[in-house]
Formats: structure tokens, C-alpha cells, sequence
């Protein structure tokens, strides 16, 4: 029985099996234009509505800086939104009931699609919000942005940068300066960049989904997690999270199902998302390292060892040659670094390791003992990790044999045990070597199972439901009282997408310095002068300072002994007080 909540499609029949087609060639190009059409259609759509609504927050005229304005602006934002979710909702209803089965089919894509677009570009429009006012980016020069901005220098003046960060965001803020575009400063095109980076994580992330699942599963599976990450100030690192897992559960159905594909369709697929998986290495790398372990016992499940040896080692191999083609030479500049130590702690360094709740957006949850993570409600679990821990049962227990499952979970799996390998040596080694980071995969990959157990669960009543409905009388089980589903599903994403994204939109927004709340990151925009000699509209007491010019990206230094302890305890070493928990502005 066909659902509204599908996965996974059937693998396609054996090549020697097709009939040779006896079509027109306009006959095919119609046929083509059948398939591809609402695909190019959601790809538009949930791009150009992303980044349409977040450039609709240049409108917004309330005052960023002052709490009744932060209120004002966001409540604009929201109406706005509610408006078109209306919208939305109004079209796909009526394509319920009045639409033909194909009209019905490609405005639930497309409204999908728009949907998570609205998510994520609300929370670009908040941004917008924001920084209303000055030029500069979320923390100004401070942080990661001074290297960032660095390498960018370098790129902009000498065209290459000499550093093993991932590449991509450098040389693009280098290369659109090099154009002449943002009047050939990088730090100016850093704001923009970076807030369409946040805008179109919800569709990017839908559209990959939307090569494994159905447009539902999709939008669920790409927005929920895509949201739970947010990190305005650094949108590059979650944007290829929650986008490595489709492309890893593609490759698992692909690799399982690579006997039935001829061989130039084998080697193109896999060229194909090699060339992917390249792209979001240059962008960060991370997420790659940690979850490969997983992948790797994942791919040795789903290898066809019976039927297509040769076609299962040629979609690897030319996944792998994709991949080389694309991040290669970055590649061998991150092995050449692998003595590089990261020293870089912070209260998530300093946390229970096997803790996977929800993480603070202020420096104030380790100002006192007993802050954070706090007390759970179930045996010091908090609700969410109670939920993901169901969640993860049930997408185990009832789609183990589904790549959409296994790639989260390998990918969930592998975070785990790395996570605890690093946390591990830290002492011996005097390293951190960016382990608190972990915590992002372990939840967007349990975030991912969860909904998925949502789905499978779903599937699973809904014979029983169909049941019940035709034992009420044939009213009741006509199509149309179950094809509301679709509009059910939409709502709710796009006023979760609206509730999430105003949260983070709120904790962004220009705070001063002594609140230690994330809008100190804003209210650094708000500090600097532009580069016309004024000072931003909101800028502290109408007094600002020159933004800081750069051509060499700062580098930590390295120190024999990590000093890494909460603030209000006191550790001693060879007589020496050692109070210092480190810090960046």
C-alpha cells in the first residue's frame, strides 16, 4: 500500500533486463521534462526562499539594540511568516481536494521545499536583523573570524593561503573581495556570505534527503536537524553536518544496489557524490574524519558481496577518485598537519563527556558550580536525551536494514567512540584536538533517528488506520480523508521552523559584553566604524573604533601544559596558582 511518508525506493531492474525504448526523441524530452521538472522546481524554490526571506529582513525598521525593537522585529518577522505559511497551506489544501494525483505530488514537493527554505531562512532575515546597521560580521574581527579573515587577506593579495584549514570559505570571501565586489574587502563580504550560508542550510540539507526519501521524510529529516545546530557565527560547520548524511546514506543504496546499474551509471554515481563529498571536505573537514570509522563497517554491510563485486569496488572507486579529483591536494596538506595540537579550551571541554543535551548559548552556564549541564529529570538524563535514546530504539528496531538508518547510525556511532578515544588522552597528551565537537554529530545523528522512527512508525499504521477507516463505511475511506496528511506535516514543520529559528534569532541579538549572553557576538558588529569614517547607527554611546586591518592570519600558541579548569576552582602545580579558564572575545 503507497504512503504519504515514503523510503527508500526500490532498487531499479537489472540493465540487461530493460526493454531497449521505441519512444520518440519528443516523446523522451517530454518525459524528461516529467521527471526533472519538479526537481529543478523544489531546488529553485527552496533556495530562492530561503534567501528571498532573508533579504526580506532588510526591511524590518526596528531597532536591534533596544529590547521592545529586538520584540517589534522579531514579531514582524513572524507575521511575515505566518502570512506565507498561509499560503502554502491554502494551495496544498486545495490541491487535496480539487488536484489530479500529479498536481497533488509536485505541490507537496514544492511546498516542502519552500518550507525549508522558511525555516532556515528565518533565521538568515534574524541575522539581517541583527546586524541592522553596521557592515560587519556576527564578532566583528575577534575569534575564529580573525583567521578566517587572515587567510582571506592572503587569498585577496597573493592568491593561495598557507594554512591546513578547510579552504573553501577563505578563498571564497578572498576571491569575491579579488572581483572587486563588497568594494574589495573580505571582511565586508563576510556578513553576506555567512548569512547565506545560514539561509540555505534547511533547503540544501532537504534536497540531498530528497535523494534518499520521500518529500516529507525529507523535510523532517533535513530542517529539524539543520535548526537544533544553528550557529550563526560559524554557519559553514553545521551546513556540511546535517548534509553528510544523505550523501552517506545515498551511497550506501547506491552501493547495494550498484549490480543493477551498467557500468558507466555505476562510475558516474560514484564520481558523483565523491565530487560531493569533496566539496563539503573544503568547507569542513571535520565531520568526515569522525564519522568515517562508521562508515567504513557500514560500507562492509551493505557491499554486494554475493552478486556485484566489480560493480560495488567500481562505485567505490570512483567515489574515492571524485573525491581525490576535488579535495586531494587539501587532503595531503591536513595529513602533513597532523602534529598540529589544538589547546583550545572552554566550558564544553571541561563537561561530562557522555552528556548529549542541549548546549548553552552563554559563557554565564559556568560562572558557578552546578550551572551545567545540571540535573536531568529521568536519572539525570534531560527530556531530550530521553526522547533520542526512544527514538533511536525504535529506528533500530524497525529499519536496521535501511541505508537511511544505518547512515546515522554509523555516522552516530563512530562520533561516540571518538568522542571518548580523544576526550581520553586529552590529559596524557595535553591536547583537546576538538572533541567537544563531537556533541553536534551525536545529536543531529539521534535527531535524525528519531524522526526516522517517527516515519517507520507511521508506515507501520498506517494499514491498521485504512483498516479502521473502511470499517467505518466507504465515506470514511475514500483517498481524500487521508491525502490531509501532507498538510498536517507542512504546518507543523513551518511553525517549528518558525518557533526554532525566532529562538536563535533571539539569542543573537545585540547583548552587551557583561550580560555574556551569544548577542555579544552582535553587539561587536555594532562597535567598528565603517569604512565611510561613521560610526554604525547602534553603536555603544555613539562612540566606535576602526575595524582592525590584517594580512596575516594570527596563529594560538602552542604551550607544554594546557591550563584548563573552571574558574572558581584552583589547581596547583610547582607551586604556582593555575586559575585561568581560557577564553577567546
Amino acid at each position: 500500500m503507497k504512503t504519504d511518508l515514503p523510503l527508500e525506493t526500490a532498487a531499479p531492474a537489472p540493465a540487461e533486463r530493460r526493454a531497449p525504448s521505441r519512444r520518440t526523441p519528443q516523446e523522451l524530452a517530454g518525459l524528461r521534462a516529467r521527471r526533472w521538472g519538479p526537481a529543478a522546481g523544489e531546488i529553485a524554490v527552496g533556495l530562492l526562499t530561503a534567501l528571498g526571506f532573508a533579504y526580506w529582513g532588510l526591511t524590518v525598521g526596528n531597532s536591534p539594540v533596544t529590547r521592545v525593537g529586538q520584540v517589534s522585529g522579531l514579531s514582524n518577522l513572524q507575521f511575515r511568516l505566518a502570512l506565507v505559511i498561509l499560503v502554502i497551506v491554502a494551495v496544498v489544501g486545495w490541491a487535496t481536494v480539487r488536484g489530479s494525483a500529479r498536481v497533488r505530488a509536485v505541490t507537496v514537493r514544492l511546498a516542502a521545499a519552500a518550507v525549508a527554505g522558511l525555516g532556515t531562512g528565518f533565521i538568515g532575515a534574524a541575522q539581517v536583523f541583527a546586524l541592522r546597521g553596521t557592515p560587519w560580521p556576527l564578532n566583528g574581527p575577534y575569534g575564529d573570524n580573525n583567521r578566517i579573515l587572515g587567510w582571506a587577506e592572503e587569498v585577496l593579495h597573493t592568491g593561495a593561503m598557507d594554512a591546513f584549514y578547510p579552504p573553501a570559505v577563505p578563498y571564497t570571501i578572498g576571491y569575491l573581495a579579488k572581483a572587486g565586489l563588497f568594494d574589495g574587502e573580505p571582511a565586508l563580504a563576510f556578513k553576506w556570505v555567512f548569512i547565506a550560508l545560514v539561509a540555505v542550510t534547511g533547503p540544501a540539507a532537504y534536497l540531498l534527503w530528497r535523494m534518499c526519501v520521500g518529500p516529507l521524510p525529507a523535510l523532517a529529516l533535513g530542517l529539524l536537524p539543520a535548526l537544533q545546530q544553528t550557529l550563526p557565527h560559524k554557519p559553514y560547520s553545521p551546513l556540511v553536518l546535517v548534509l553528510i548524511l544523505p550523501l552517506i546514506a545515498k551511497l550506501l543504496l547506491w552501493l547495494r544496489a550498484s549490480p543493477h546499474f551498467t557500468t558507466r551509471g555505476t562510475a558516474l554515481r560514484g564520481g558523483f557524490l565523491g565530487l560531493l563529498f569533496g566539496l563539503l571536505f573544503l568547507v569542513y573537514s571535520g565531520w568526515h574524519l569522525w564519522s568515517l570509522p562508521g562508515v567504513l563497517v557500514a560500507v562492509l554491510f551493505f557491499f554486494p558481496w554475493r552478486t556485484g563485486r566489480l560493480s560495488g569496488l567500481l562505485l567505490l572507486g570512483s567515489s574515492l577518485i571524485g573525491f581525490l579529483l576535488v579535495a586531494g591536494v587539501y587532503l595531503r596538506v591536513l595529513l602533513g598537519a597532523t602534529s598540529t595540537r589544538d589547546q583550545w579550551c572552554s566550558g564544553y571541554t571541561l563537561t561530562e563527556p557522555a552528556y548529549i543535551g542541549t548546549t548553552p548559548l552563554s559563557s554565564r552556564a559556568w560562572d558557578e558550580p552546578g550551572e551545567y549541564p545540571g540535573f536531568g529529570e529521568f536519572s539525570g538524563l534531560h527530556m531530550y536525551a530521553v526522547i533520542v535514546l526512544i527514538g533511536l530504539g525504535f529506528a533500530v528496531a524497525l529499519g536496521l536494514r535501511k541505508a537511511v538508518v544505518v547512515a546515522p547510525l554509523a555516522c552516530f556511532g563512530s562520533a561516540w567512540l571518538v568522542r571518548f578515544w580523544l576526550a581520553g588522552h586529552m590529559e596524557a597528551d595535553q591536547q583537546v584536538q576538538l572533541f567537544p565537537r563531537t556533541i553536534m554529530q551525536i545529536q543531529v545523528t539521534l535527531t535524525a533517528l528519531t524522526v526516522l522512527a517517527c516515519v517507520l512508525a507511521a508506515q507501520r499504521l498506517v494499514p491498521l488506520v485504512q483498516r479502521l477507516r473502511e470499517a467505518e463505511g466507504p465515506e470514511a475511506a475514500r483517498p481524500e480523508a487521508r491525502r490531509f496528511t501532507a498538510v498536517g506535516v507542512l504546518l507543523a514543520m513551518a511553525l517549528a521552523g518558525g518557533m526554532i529559528g525566532s529562538f536563535f534569532g533571539n539569542q543573537y541579538l545585540p547583548t552587551h559584553p557583561d550580560e555574556k549572553l551569544a548577542g555579544t557576538l552582535a553587539w561587536q558588529a555594532h562597535q567598528f566604524r565603517k569604512p565611510d569614517g561613521d560610526c554604525p547607527k547602534y553603536a555603544n554611546l555613539g562612540k566606535c573604533k576602526p575595524f582592525p586591518e590584517r594580512t596575516v592570519a594570527e596563529q594560538p600558541v602552542e604551550v607544554e601544559r594546557m591550563v584548563c579548569e573552571y574558574p572558581w576552582r584552583k589547581a596547583t602545580a610547582d607551586g604556582s596558582i593555575m586559575l585561568t579558564l581560557l577564553t577567546r572575545p
